[in-house]
């Protein structure tokens, strides 16, 4: 941890101390930030970062072993008063405080603390703030994540052309199928994945979280391929693809409708950087769902513009979303997230996904742009 970066941020923010704190696993957020993901933890630790002075971990006696060495000074607790205490003694003199949290709850990636939590620090007298803005500092990738990313996409793409040359040369494949040939391709990559590549035909295209299974292919009929992967402890990359048997002059379209949907999103955040700010998450997704609403399919438009790329295909930082939630946070260079405008109709559904990683110049896309059906 770069803490005089943190700390700096702090007092950029105006806030006293950022509190990571969780039971067990129940707050992701913190244990990513101190890179405590792989412990296997059942109780309740705070770690305080203050703005000035030594950070302070207070963790249960009998799980202080398993904390790796962190910044600051350490305190253990063996009973929920000792809890209330260390905590207590830890925010004296504080005012303002940063956690995970958000006000209504109105982005569930971040709003990770309890409220039975927020309600005790309340009840010592702290104005409680949302960590947002100094997780972004955990959230944006450097050369090394960057390149990591890159080849996870070569490794999408290869995958992507294998599978559909086994369409070609099998059109009566099945979905299970397909998704084994880019399963292997995958593996072939040493790209490794959360959940097998998704797979759909047909009506199946229409819903967005399909899965495989033995249908086969019909004339007229499209065919949607998603598919993600990392290297192992790198970062994700996330392609999806469209193809398609016979006549579909239904699903091209509306596939000229998702990737023009795709291109005004990518322009205005190339805009946007040019006029020296940063676009925010929900803007993005208003002007794609804009140029679909304009294109007739506005109610067929089932989930958000993108999502935010990391360790995990669906990371914590900004999203672009105004559809299920309000995502008001900035895209700063650093960031990786998808744009994968979509729509689904009565017999198929059409999407297309590109990776977008931003420098401080402005957005570079990191997977081929599709720009129509590709036949089989």
């Amino acid at each position: 941890m770069d803490l005089p970066r943190v700390q700096e941020a702090l007092r950029e923010e105006g806030v006293d101390g950022w509190l990571l704190l969780s039971f067990g696993r129940g707050n992701p957020l913190a244990l990513e930030v101190l890179s405590l993901g792989h412990l296997h933890l059942t109780r309740r630790f705070a770690y305080l970062l203050p703005k000035e002075g030594e950070p302070l971990l207070l963790c249960h006696a009998i799980e202080e072993s398993l904390f790796p060495p962190l910044p600051g000074r350490r305190r253990t607790y063996h009973s929920w008063q000792g809890f209330l205490e260390g905590l207590s003694q830890a925010l004296r003199g504080l005012r303002r405080i940063a956690l995970e949290y958000v006000p209504g709850g109105q982005i569930p990636y971040l709003s990770r603390v309890d409220g039975g939590t927020l309600d005790l620090l309340r009840g010592m007298g702290l104005e409680l703030v949302s960590s947002w803005p100094l997780l972004l500092l955990f959230q944006t990738w450097g050369e090394e994540k960057l390149q990591r990313h890159r080849r996870a996409a070569r490794g999408l793409v290869a995958a992507k052309e294998e599978a559909l040359a086994f369409l070609k040369a099998h059109p009566r494949a099945t979905e299970r199928e397909v998704q084994a040939v880019l399963v292997s391709s995958l593996r072939a990559s040493s790209l490794v994945f959360d959940h097998p590549p998704m797979v759909a035909f047909g009506p199946n295209a229409a819903n967005p979280h399909h899965e495989p299974g033995e249908k086969r292919l019909e004339e007229g009929e499209v065919v949607l391929l998603d598919l993600w992967a990392k290297e192992p402890g790198g970062v994700y990359a996330d392609l999806t693809w469209m193809a398609g048997l016979g006549p579909l002059e239904a699903a091209h379209r509306a596939f000229q409708a998702v990737a023009k949907a795709r291109d005004e999103a990518l322009r205005f955040v190339a805009e946007r950087y040019r006029e020296g700010r940063f676009p925010l998450g929900f803007e993005v997704d208003r002007v794609a769902r804009g140029v679909l609403e304009a294109e007739g399919y506005g109610a067929y438009v089932r989930h958000r513009t993108g999502h935010n790329l990391g360790e995990e295909v669906h990371g914590s930082g900004p999203h672009l979303d105004d559809l299920e939630t309000h995502d008001f946070r900035p895209l700063v260079p650093g960031l990786a997230f998808t744009v994968e405008p979509g729509v689904y109709l009565p017999g198929f559904g059409v999407r297309t996904e590109v990776d977008v990683y931003l420098h401080r110049e402005g957005p570079e896309v990191t997977t081929p742009l599709q720009r129509e059906i590709t036949p089989l």
